[in-house]
């Protein structure tokens, strides 16, 4: 059977013009908004202004907070991920040949299957300074209360214990893939030569997961980049600008104060920021793959 152009084109068509509405053409939309001062109370006097949204972003001392925010909490959540997510990951490598191993794993994973806007619902309930109990137990050991999400001084790293909370198991995943990845020989062959836990952890194990904590870093540094869901229902980037994040920057820019010239100017800005960041770490994958 001869398949023509015209047949290629009929099967492909719908599929390209599905991406070209619903992928595209926000992004071109949100492009052309983010060069205008488009104010939703006075949509008429919109005018074009070019590049002025993104100079006065750069010079604005809340998106300057609100991206040192997004960088703490991904450097933050991050960082605890891995090392917790490793030493969970080594306990049930370990346990693997117990009989209850795959039902501890589906209870350590459940978190991630909660949509982030329960996460935070729930965390809003737990972390209540009033009602909470986490501030119930904390006083049960005759420690200080807090007020988590109401303090300037831990509402942030409330939002990264949450976030930790939530996806420890994602790179834990990955990381048991990685070990369970290595030969079973090296571990016996550096237990017979005397090596203890932690040396086969640092030299064997910890490189043969470069890899794959490189790219499950990446994926979670992209959903920190866009992270909103918890801090919305949470705090609203509160208290103050305490977690004033970049995507809760363009949210409240773009529908509280119905500027959307310049919530789509810092919407733009977090996409090549994305775009930016995801770019070095393929080009660095790519140079350890190759060396």
């Amino acid at each position: 059977m001869v398949v023509t152009r015209t047949t290629k084109l009929f099967f492909i068509g719908p599929g390209v013009a599905y991406l070209a509405i619903i992928g595209l053409f926000p992004f071109f939309y949100s492009l052309y908004m983010s060069t205008t001062s488009l104010n939703l109370t006075r949509p008429r006097r919109s005018q074009f202004v070019g590049l002025d949204n993104y100079v006065q972003l750069l010079s604005d001392p809340l998106f300057q907070k609100a991206i040192l925010n997004t960088a703490i909490l991904a450097g933050g959540s991050i960082a605890i991920e891995v090392i917790i997510g490793f030493m969970i990951a080594k306990i049930f490598y370990e346990i693997a040949h117990l009989p209850t191993v795959n039902w501890l794993r589906t209870l350590f994973i459940l978190p991630m299957m909660v949509t982030p806007v329960i996460t935070g619902l729930l965390f809003t309930y737990i972390l209540n300074p009033t009602l909470g109990v986490a501030n119930y137990l904390l006083r049960s050991v005759g420690l200080p209360e807090s007020g988590w999400f109401g303090s300037t001084d831990v509402a942030l790293l409330s939002i990264i214990m949450v976030n930790v909370w939530q996806w420890t198991p994602f790179l834990m995943l990955i990381m048991l893939a990685g070990l369970m990845s290595v030969p079973r020989e090296l571990h016996e062959a550096s237990a017979l030569d005397g090596a203890k836990w932690y040396q086969i952890s640092w030299h064997i194990e910890l490189p043969a997961l470069r890899d794959v904590l490189l790219v499950g870093a990446i994926i979670r540094l992209i959903d920190n980049l866009r992270f909103f869901d918890v801090v919305y229902i949470a705090t609203r980037g509160g208290p103050g600008d305490a977690t004033e994040v970049i995507s809760m920057f363009a949210y409240r820019q773009s529908f509280q104060f119905f500027n959307m010239g310049y919530g789509s100017a810092a919407a733009v800005l977090i996409l090549f920021l994305t775009l930016f960041v995801t770019t070095l770490a393929m080009r660095y994958l790519r140079r350890v793959e190759n060396a």
